[in-house]
């Protein structure tokens, strides 16, 4: 086991994982880990490269992971996840679902493109081209447009997508599409650690992290507020309604189809099972 002096630990930027870290971020937790925030696509790079020990990574990452190199394992009873509607994972578009021939997708983000891929093959059974497009791209305007090439639908992910909720004609809720097709919830990004790493009593602190935060949702949802520019009451109800933080059985199982319809659809390697973290 490698041990050291200080575990290097990423978390995603965005709202909806400020209850995990709220109270990392402020020092309120005595701790000696190093903590960082990025976007979910980076923190992944970063744990998969050995620049951090443990992220908050998307799930599809967990999944895509070369066991050969250095496994993972998932730290238990965390997540961001939903158990219907989401608000934060949002397909806009121009016209109905079964008329899209193109998606912009934001770069952001990795478990929220495998699972629109997902539902889209699933679900719908369109298989639309795909571009990529930074996650300021306003929906509203750049389908208006008619961009070259052109698309008919944007996928945007957490913060921006709450800022352009009911922007345009059409749009799909993807936690929302996921919980009617599968009745489970969508596990989005959960704690991941480097199994070589000694992990001391950091499972212990983030479990503690996520208690305090969530008990500080409305204080976390007021200043957030006004960072971001988005009314207090969205990211309030946001953050007490639509995401949820357990890793339960349903949660679990819902990570297990997800990993099925990936490997399926050539989004994941074929083989992988979860793997949780044992002190």
């Amino acid at each position: 086991m490698v041990q050291k002096s200080r575990i290097r630990v990423g978390a995603v930027s965005f709202l909806n994982t400020k209850p995990l870290i709220y109270p990392l971020l402020n020092k309120e937790i005595e701790t000696d880990i190093a903590l960082s925030v990025d976007v979910p696509s980076r923190v992944a790079g970063l744990l998969s490269r050995g620049e951090l020990e443990v992220g908050l990574i998307p799930t599809v990452e967990y999944f895509r992971a070369n066991p050969s190199d250095t496994p993972y394992c998932i730290l238990p009873d965390i997540s961001i996840a939903s158990h219907r509607r989401v608000r934060s994972i949002q397909l806009f578009s121009r016209v109905p679902v079964h008329e899209i021939r193109r998606i912009a997708l934001d770069t952001n983000s990795r478990s929220s493109v495998a699972l629109l891929k997902i539902l889209l093959a699933e679900k719908y059974q369109i298989s639309p081209a795909f571009t990529p497009c930074a996650p300021t791209v306003i929906p509203s305007t750049a389908l208006q447009n008619r961009q070259d090439p052109p698309f008919e639908a944007v996928l945007l992910i957490g913060d921006a997508a709450l800022r352009h909720l009911g922007s345009t004609e059409y749009s799909l809720d993807l936690g929302e599409v996921w919980y009617t097709f599968t009745g489970l919830p969508f596990v989005y990004a959960c704690w991941v650690a480097r199994q070589e790493v000694d992990l001391g009593d950091l499972p212990r602190v983030l479990l503690e992290a996520k208690a305090r935060g969530m008990a500080q949702i409305p204080e976390i949802a007021r200043i957030e507020a006004k960072k971001l520019g988005l009314p207090e009451r969205l990211c309030l109800a946001y953050l007490q309604d639509s995401i949820k933080y357990d890793l339960n059985e349903d949660a679990i199982a819902g990570m297990e189809l997800f990993y099925k319809y990936a490997a399926k659809n050539d989004l994941a390697p074929p083989g992988r099972s979860i793997s949780f973290y044992v002190d």
